[in-house]
Parts: C-alpha cells; sequence; structure tokens
C-alpha cells in the first residue's frame, strides 16, 4: 500500500510537512515528491473520510493510503465533483536544489 499527500494551497503547510519527511542522501539532483494541493483542504478531509478513505494526519498536511496507482484520477475527480480545487504536483518544488 502506498501513500500520497494531501496539502493546503499554501507554501507554509508545504514548508511544515516537508519538514517532516526524510530526503533521500541526493535530492539536490532529481528529487520530487507528489501530492495533492486543494483549495478546501478541512473539507476535503472530511469527504475523504465519508468515502472511506484512510488518512493519516501529519504536520502541515495527511497522507492518504492508496492501494494501487489508478487511485489517484479517482481521488481527483471526486475532490472536483465535491468543488474542491485540487492539483496534482510535486509538493516538493519549494526545496532549492543547486
Amino acid at each position: 500500500m502506498g501513500k500520497i499527500a494531501l496539502l493546503p494551497c499554501d507554501i507554509k503547510s508545504r514548508e511544515i510537512y516537508l519538514g517532516n519527511k526524510e530526503l533521500p542522501q541526493n535530492y539536490m539532483g532529481e528529487f520530487s515528491l507528489m501530492g495533492f494541493v486543494v483549495d478546501g483542504y478541512q473539507e476535503a478531509l472530511t469527504l475523504l473520510t465519508s468515502a472511506g478513505y484512510k488518512l493519516d494526519e501529519q504536520p502541515g498536511g495527511t497522507d492518504i493510503s492508496i492501494d494501487t496507482p489508478q487511485r489517484l484520477p479517482e481521488i481527483k475527480a471526486f475532490l472536483a465533483a465535491n468543488n474542491i480545487r485540487c492539483e496534482f504536483s510535486d509538493i516538493a518544488d519549494t526545496l532549492y536544489q543547486a
């Protein structure tokens, strides 16, 4: 089972979330961490919980447990159908990579 991040759409939350993640030794090379960035974070948590998704709240965000990568478009479509703007993107794009 894998996990995918769910974060509010503000830089501070990303900073907090990433600050609690272990980076690979060579992250200055090619490093990205994909996740969902949403406008209505609390609403998204409520919807996903009610739909039966297993959520693991973290500082700055939440990890969604998924059993297959095919769940990713389903999650995005589910949130969009409930009027939550959702972007699937690299959430580590704020890390300095020299």
